[in-house]
């Protein structure tokens, strides 16, 4: 009889990601990833079949979250166009100078999708989804009058998708929180607002912090 599991899956899951989130698939040798997870080669090839495959489970893994906190801005008590700008503001306080860890999301899209369409494939739905999600909070805030309701409220939502994670990727560069604060500001201007959704932000001079 096989003998039963030592090891917590999602736990070794969790630390093959931070491991290839620091320093990439390519750049992440076998002995790295055994030192970083705790296993012994033996177990890592039994329970998930090798480095490709485990990353590919770390990798779609943190792909989820990243999708799961986009998803997030359709929820809440505030209007719609706030959940947007705080949305913008969340991640300019926790990408900037650095100060997020390092997300292999990010990582991977950037180095695989070129030449690994497994990976292109699950950035692209990723990526899919987050638009998603914008756009519908987009079009929740046209039906409540905040924006105008002849903006193409997809083109918004992948607006709003590429403007996030370019801010994500800048602040893992060192770009400091005011910068990145600036920049998501700043895309609020690509809105049409509509008076009322001026009065929901709390402004109508365009100071939108």
């Amino acid at each position: 009889m096989p003998r039963p599991r030592t090891f917590d899956e999602a736990d070794v899951i969790a630390r093959a990601r931070t491991a290839f989130a620091e320093t990439g698939f390519a750049g992440t040798s076998l002995d790295t990833l055994l030192e970083a997870t705790g296993l012994a080669r033996q177990s890592l090839y039994n329970a998930f079949g090798g480095k490709k495959e485990l990353f590919m489970r770390a990798f779609l893994s943190d792909a989820a979250e990243a999708v799961d906190a986009v998803e997030s801005i359709r929820h809440g008590s505030d209007s719609p166009l706030t959940r947007i700008r705080s949305q913008l503001v969340k991640v300019a306080v926790e990408h900037g100078s650095a100060q997020a860890a390092p997300s292999l999301f990010t990582k991977a899209a950037v180095e695989l999708s070129a030449r690994d369409p497994e990976v292109a494939s699950a950035v692209a739905a990723a990526f899919a989804s987050m638009s998603e999600h914008y756009a519908a909070c987009i079009a929740e805030a046209q039906a409540a009058g905040e924006i105008d309701a002849a903006a193409d409220a997809d083109s918004l939502g992948a607006f709003f998708c590429a403007v996030i994670e370019g801010m994500s990727t800048l602040g893992g560069t060192g770009a400091p929180r005011a910068t990145l604060l600036d920049i998501g500001l700043t895309s609020m201007a690509a809105i049409p607002i509509t008076d009322l959704g001026r009065d929901h932000l709390g402004t109508d001079d365009g100071d939108w912090s």
